[in-house]
């Protein structure tokens, strides 16, 4: 995998993110308890008996999770072509390491047990709804399918599982190396141990929850797809998946003055995706953008006429706080300053939008209450009220 300067930084950042992790666990979770149990007089101490086993308990957990997060590393740096050792690689800051953090609660919801109940609340609409669509198995392989924002990739393996020529997008290098280590690494259900829960110490009914482990993954994607090549021979599964590397704008959406592809492949791809795809399924993707018109207009480009656009998540747009300026060309070339606040609509307007742009809708349903990366032992979380819809493309 070839890359220029910025993105063989931000692809080696990330790789250290995941191989230096235990070190930034050490300095936010151990060292804090450390100094806190230091400073606390000796009748302070006899009231907490447990406070330094429990320390001990948190450094165990740290070191399994550094199994992992190395070996994810290590395997993709080589996967990839990475040269030289974690010590030729781009230093990792904060922001890395935390979404590294995030990553592992990424894994337990995308491919552990305990997140299964919150993947059907979106997956089971969006399966079911395609298997409605596409009731004859063997011809769902010509249908075309993209799942932009696809995150680990356990939506898109689903669909792949069911039939379905599958493409996933994503951007985020974390996403798409930990995606990578599940989908070709893990050979075997369960096979890997991780404690993500340890950075959360508030809500806890018990201390021990907070040290609790989880196994992933779940399903083994490569021994499904073996056993159902076995039973259907007929259908090619191990060519029905792919996930592309970059932007959902860049990658699929029309061509602007301000495009900046210089690869060959994500040239001809952008090319070649124009009115190719039958579905667009977006799970926990819309309010992402910071421009929602160009996300609906990419996801018109890339359909046919006639195509469906299934939508699951909610509208806590990511922006709203975000009054960075940049600069952006417009069609004249006129260079321009512009935010990434300031398209935050409500739920009517954006359904308002949406029609405005070429689709009718068939289905929506509202208030649906899903969490997201929901630690079940906590006493209290985020819920969202997400949307859910299906749309077809009428121009």
């Amino acid at each position: 995998m070839s890359q220029n300067a910025d993105e063989y930084e931000a692809l080696t950042a990330t790789l250290l993110s995941f191989y230096n992790f235990f070190r930034h666990q050490f300095e936010h979770i151990i060292k804090p308890r450390l100094i806190k149990f230091r400073a606390m007089t000796e009748k302070e101490r006899a009231l907490l008996p447990w406070y330094e086993a429990h320390t001990g308990e948190l450094k165990q957990c740290i070191e399994v999770n550094r199994g992992f997060t190395e070996l994810l590393s290590t395997s993709i740096a080589n996967d990839w072509g990475v040269a030289g050792t974690s010590l030729d690689w781009h230093p990792a800051g904060p922001r890395e390491f935390e979404i590294t953090s995030t990553t592992l609660l990424q894994l337990m919801r995308e491919w552990s047990d305990e997140g299964q109940a919150e993947r059907e609340v979106a997956f089971t609409r969006i399966i079911s709804e395609l298997e409605e669509l596409y009731p004859d198995e063997p011809s769902r392989q010509s249908i075309r399918i993209l799942n932009p924002s696809c995150g680990l990739g356990r939506l898109v393996m689903e669909l792949v599982i069911r039939g379905f020529w599958t493409q996933g997008n994503e951007i985020s290098y974390h996403m798409l190396l930990a995606s990578n280590f599940i989908l070709n690494h893990s050979q075997f259900p369960h096979s890997h141990s991780i404690f993500p829960f340890l950075s959360r110490s508030s809500h806890l009914v018990k201390r021990k929850y907070q040290t609790r482990g989880i196994t992933i993954p779940d399903v083994a994607p490569f021994a499904v797809l073996s056993e159902l090549k076995e039973k259907t021979p007929s259908i090619a599964y191990e060519e029905l998946m792919s996930i592309t590397a970059g932007s959902f704008l860049e990658l699929y959406g029309p061509n602007k003055p301000s495009d900046t592809l210089n690869d060959p492949a994500a040239i001809e791809l952008k090319n070649s995706s124009k009115d190719s795809f039958d579905v667009v399924v977006t799970n926990f993707f819309l309010d992402t953008a910071s421009n929602i018109i160009e996300y609906v207009r990419a996801i018109n480009h890339v359909l046919k006429n006639g195509g469906r656009w299934i939508n699951f998540g909610p509208l806590l747009w990511h922006f709203e706080g975000d009054y960075n300026v940049s600069y952006i060309n417009r069609e004249d070339n006129v260079s321009i300053p512009d935010i990434k606040k300031g398209l935050e609509l409500s739920r009517e307007d954006l359904l308002e939008l949406i029609k405005n742009m070429g689709f009718d809708f068939v289905k929506h349903e509202s208030d649906i209450e899903s969490t997201y990366c929901k630690d079940i032992k906590l006493l209290g979380s985020f819920v969202f009220k997400c949307e859910y819809w299906v749309c077809i493309k009428v121009r």
